[in-house]
């Protein structure tokens, strides 16, 4: 019975404060720009919306960085809870709209696997 309780509250801040984000490192591919990239956030969102998947997009591009191209950014991506994270990559990965917009973006930009980061509050 400790070992249970010690788990619950090991794990309690994993269900009571957890918002999930998402960074991947990205570069536009040949004849394509950010704003094509930025059309695909646009038109992810409100998808998203519709489908009311809990999740968001946003762009992160270099300011004062010397290590990154003018064609090199971020996706920085979320949600408020695992829950929520866990919903919108299982729609991202089995719904036919989700992967038409999957489409739009790899057309667009080449990103790595990205880092998953867990808020502590």
């Amino acid at each position: 019975m400790k070992k249970l309780v010690a788990s619950f509250l090991v794990c309690l801040p994993l269900q009571v404060s957890a918002e999930v984000l998402h960074y991947s490192k990205c570069k536009t591919n040949s004849g394509k720009t950010l704003a094509d990239v930025q059309t695909w956030v646009k038109d992810w969102r409100a998808l998203a919306k519709k489908e009311g998947i809990e999740y968001r997009v946003r762009l992160l591009v270099p300011h004062a960085d010397s290590q990154l191209h003018a064609d090199e950014f971020f996706i920085e991506s979320g949600a408020p809870t695992l829950q929520s994270y866990a919903k919108a990559w299982d729609w991202w990965y089995t719904d036919a709209e989700a992967a038409a917009s999957n489409k739009q973006l790899t057309a667009a930009t080449t990103c790595d696997s990205g880092a998953v980061y867990r808020s502590t509050d």
